[in-house]
């Protein structure tokens, strides 16, 4: 099992960027699964400002000031409506003593992954086999091989774009009007036969400023034995 990322050579990237971007890639299905399986868990006590009154078929009939039992809660629900906030956040610091508090909470999160990948993978080695392509129009047919295999597209493989805030000059607009590039594509931990099926298509990354062949002559490729030279 291994995991494939495919980087673009037109872009001149540094090494220290195109590190950057390559983690970014490695990294991607991870943070894709923490962040769709995490929930904030509150370390303090919510007050609510208001309160929905519903009728008997569950219609919300008005939005009231929540009202509580405790003056301290009531001032402070009171207080909170004329900041025009929603909640307030209070804890108890001594035996039925409260005060007012900022929001506390942390993040819970429950990940699955299928047995192949957490043994082979995650308790492996972290194989990683970096390929380049030559331009973007190189980079994006990966696209196609990826949609045959079955694969999809913020599951299986994440393409990495960055924000051009340092080195990078701005290919595209997204939807929030940030200027982005298009640097690699990163894929999930594959099975060999699989991983072999997009590598195929592409070389091992090489830094044409060496003119060092680690190869004697042979051409690098991903199923000829060398992989692991190339191996973050």
């Amino acid at each position: 099992m291994k995991q494939i990322i495919i980087v673009r050579k037109d872009l001149n990237m540094s090494k220290g960027k195109m590190a950057a971007q390559v983690a970014h890639a490695s990294m991607a299905f991870l943070t894709n699964a923490i962040r769709k399986n995490s929930r904030e868990v509150l370390d303090c006590e919510l007050g609510h400002c208001y309160y929905t009154d519903t009728d008997i078929e569950g219609k919300i009939i008005a939005t009231l000031p929540q009202e509580y039992r405790r003056a301290d809660l009531d001032k402070w629900a009171e207080e909170a409506r004329e900041r025009g906030e929603k909640y307030f956040y209070f804890e108890e610091y001594a035996p039925y003593k409260l005060r007012l508090c900022e929001k506390k909470s942390h993040v819970e999160s429950t990940l699955s992954f299928n047995w192949e990948l957490y043994n082979d993978w995650i308790c492996g080695s972290f194989t990683k086999v970096i390929l380049e392509a030559k331009n973007k129009y190189q980079l994006e047919k990966v696209y196609k091989i990826a949609n045959e295999l079955g694969l999809l597209e913020d599951i299986d493989y994440f393409p990495i774009k960055d924000n051009c805030y340092t080195e990078l000059e701005p290919e595209e607009t997204d939807e929030n009007g940030i200027g982005r590039t298009l640097t690699c594509i990163g894929f999930v931990p594959l099975k060999d036969e699989i991983a072999d099926k997009i590598s195929k298509k592409y070389q091992l990354y090489h830094d044409n400023k060496n003119d060092i062949d680690p190869w004697d002559g042979e051409k690098p490729h991903a199923k000829n034995g060398f992989v692991e030279k190339y191996c973050l």
